[in-house]
This record gives structure tokens, C-alpha cells and sequence, in this order.
């Protein structure tokens, strides 16, 4: 904490979380006992899957500020998150995913591995037709060459 000269001190702190699991949906509670309401919180959620909760506020002469990353799973719906701050808790809802959701995200990565496969073989392919053209070209111009 750091005093300053209007006699109000400012502090940095780590807030306490837990995690609770249920069917279809996890919630991460985030203690903040000393935020009263919602006015200085953010709640974002990165494309890489990590939600980032940061606050600032005022207890008293102190002024409070917080910042929170939380690595989230593959398998929560981060279109469909939510967040409610009540009691001086921050409740954030992370539906997972379908499993119809989950299995398309899995057959799109075979798909695109297959893809992949696929187009390696066909350069390979015609680097070897190439070289072998190529080949045939040469013995070709040494044979008419030579006669």
C-alpha cells in the first residue's frame, strides 16, 4: 500500500476466487468483500480463451485495484458468458460447450489434418513428376544430340 499526500492510501491486492462445477456449466466466484457495487469492475474475455477481471474503487481513504487473468478450458462457450456482481461477489457464468459443438470443433480439425495430408501428398507428387519430366527432358535432348 502506498500512502500518498491527501492522506488516502492506494493498494494493490489479490482477490480470492473458487470455482464451482455443474452440469453444462461452471461459475468462478471472485471474492471482492471491499467493492460495494459493480461501478469499477471489467469483465473481458480474450480470443485466446482467457478472461481477464480487473477493478478499481475506493474502501474508505483507500483506493483499491485489482487484476485477475484465469486460463479458461476448450470446452466453455465463451460467446455465452455472463457476469453478475452481488454481495461482494462476482459471479461469472461459463456454459461448456454442446457436445455437438465440441464434436464439429473436433471434426474440424480432422477435416483439417485430412486437408493437409492431402496437399502434402499432391506437392509431392508433383515434385516427382516434375523431377521426372525433367529427367525425361534431358535423356530426350542427349539422344537427338548425340545421333
Amino acid at each position: 500500500m502506498e500512502n500518498k499526500l491527501d492522506g488516502s492510501v492506494e493498494g494493490h491486492f489479490e482477490p480470492s476466487y473458487e470455482w464451482q462445477h455443474q452440469e453444462g456449466v461452471d461459475l468462478l466466484l471472485v471474492h471482492l468483500p471491499e467493492f460495494k457495487d459493480k461501478e469499477g469492475l471489467k469483465v473481458q474475455v480474450s480470443n485466446c480463451g482467457v478472461v481477464k477481471i480487473s477493478g478499481d474503487g475506493q474502501a474508505n481513504q483507500t483506493r483499491l485495484n485489482f487484476l485477475k487473468e484465469i486460463q479458461l478450458r476448450k470446452d466453455h462457450n465463451v460467446d455465452a458468458i455472463k457476469a453478475k456482481f452481488e454481495k461482494g461477489v462476482l459471479k461469472i457464468t461459463l456454459p461448456k460447450k454442446s457436445t455437438n459443438e465440441s464434436l464439429n470443433e473436433v471434426s474440424n480439425e480432422s477435416r483439417f489434418k485430412k486437408f493437409k495430408k492431402v496437399a502434402l501428398g499432391v506437392a509431392a507428387i508433383v515434385v516427382v513428376v516434375s523431377a521426372f519430366s525433367g529427367f525425361a527432358y534431358y535423356i530426350y535432348r542427349t539422344t537427338i544430340v548425340k545421333d
